[in-house]
């Protein structure tokens, strides 16, 4: 009977291991989308920007759907983790950004395009 409940301690051991293992994949994985997603919405931006729409002019997620810079989907209204994506342009740059993994605004886990 004692083998018994050790091996199922280790099995339950090496199933934690395992998950918390997966579970940081994930969550890498899910930084790596966001940052990628949020270059292409840049890079949506900028062409928006200077294709005879008012350069001064920040556009929404949806003017970018509007004019066919993007695609409507879910990476277009909202980050790995649900959240809306942060738009700021200024005379010369774009700069699009994500709450990150936390959700939480203006924390270490942000992910900015480009890098501050």
């Amino acid at each position: 009977m004692v083998e018994i409940v050790v091996a199922v301690a280790i099995i339950a051991m090496i199933s934690a291991g395992i998950t918390v293992a997966v579970i940081n994949i994930n969550e890498q994985q899910k930084i790596k989308l966001t940052r990628s997603n949020a270059e292409l919405l840049r890079g949506a931006v900028k062409l928006w920007r200077i294709q005879g729409n008012d350069s001064a002019a920040c556009p929404t997620i949806p003017m970018l759907i509007a004019d066919g810079e993007i695609d409507r989907g879910r990476m277009t209204k909202e980050d790995a983790w649900g959240q809306p994506w942060q738009i700021v342009c200024d005379d010369r740059d774009a700069i699009v950004s994500s709450r990150g993994p936390d959700r939480l605004p203006d924390t270490d886990d942000d992910i900015r395009v480009p890098p501050s």
